[in-house]
């Protein structure tokens, strides 16, 4: 029971998370520097009150041991929210978060020295491929982008560009990510909950740097017009409203991963893990009406295939000896 109620957890938060980021990424693009503040700023604010009492609990790794993961963390969760800025479509935002297989591959065999059975490089060949597939079908869809100026079709899919690069940039930091917290968790003990806390805590000063960007936003936000829930107006700005949703999902994600990791073996939480993209990304077409063409089909299902297909292979974690 305990593990289906994670599971359902992991499943609720992350969906419900991505599908306000979404909403909110349609009607605001430029907004997700709040965005990824107010993330922020609300794990801080819960791991204060839940987690480090007050900061009353003495905390077990030491802050120097924060301070790389925290710099990597940052970057790797503002570049890739800022990617929603650039016109990449949300589907295509799930499937290359997909392929952090790869890149976490590519880096645990060069830096950490890991050798990995012929089935695992196979299944990340299968998700490099639906990457590609699924990226030049969304750059025939932004070629054929109707109703505007060949000058402005161009300078947007110059961002578009860009966006992808922003995207690859994100899965190269959070595969690195990995590694440096792994090292950080060998060397101190695994502590998640008190990790999740001083990680963001300590990114929050970093803001300050888009406080101008921030401060417009939250003027926006607060004159958006109401929400209204069951056809009642709650007199809320209908904007902060969807973006405490997204705090809370966020939260909620983050927590139940976490949760599910100490519960279940690595397997069924790369299952939960890739059904939630999966749904998310149906989400995306059905709901939030996002193109996605047969081409973008046959990759996400590389993807998702090669996904599967790379947890149940066995591997070798031998490193290579010097």
């Amino acid at each position: 029971m305990s593990a289906a109620f994670s599971i359902f957890g992991t499943l609720t938060g992350c969906i419900g998370s991505m599908t306000c980021v979404e909403s909110l990424a349609k009607e605001q693009p430029g907004a997700m520097n709040l965005l990824t503040f107010s993330t922020f700023l609300f794990i801080t604010l819960e791991g204060l009150f839940l987690t480090t009492k007050f900061l009353t609990v003495p905390n077990k790794i030491p802050i120097k041991g924060y301070l790389p993961v925290c710099a990597i963390a940052f970057f790797g969760n503002v570049i890739n929210n800022q990617a929603l800025n650039f016109h990449v479509p949300v589907p295509l935002h799930i499937i290359f978060r997909s392929g952090a297989l790869l890149t976490n591959l590519i880096m645990n065999k060069y830096l950490q020295g890991k050798q990995y059975s012929t089935q695992k490089y196979a299944s990340v060949l299968l998700i490099t491929v639906g990457i590609i597939v699924c990226t030049l079908a969304s750059a025939n869809v932004e070629k054929k982008e109707a109703a505007i100026s060949l000058e402005d079709a161009q300078k947007h899919y110059q961002e578009w560009v860009i966006g992808i690069a922003m995207l690859i940039i994100a899965l190269l930091a959070t595969s690195y990510l990995a590694i440096v917290q792994q090292n950080m968790y060998e060397k101190y003990g695994k502590h998640p909950r008190e990790a999740m806390f001083y990680i963001h805590a300590m990114s929050l000063p970093i803001f300050a740097l888009m406080g101008s960007d921030i401060y417009n936003y939250i003027i926006k936000f607060t004159y958006s017009h109401s929400y209204s829930f069951l056809g009642i107006d709650t007199g809320l700005p209908h904007l902060w409203v969807k973006l405490f949703g997204a705090c809370i999902g966020q939260w909620l994600c983050i927590l139940f991963v976490y949760r599910l990791n100490s519960e279940v073996d690595s397997l069924t939480v790369t299952l939960v893990v890739t059904l939630r993209k999966f749904l998310s990304l149906l989400i995306s077409i059905f709901w939030f009406g996002n193109v996605f063409t047969m081409q973008h089909w046959i990759g996400a299902a590389l993807v998702f295939g090669g996904t599967l297909a790379f947890s149940k292979s066995e591997t070798s974690v031998k490193a290579k000896k010097h």
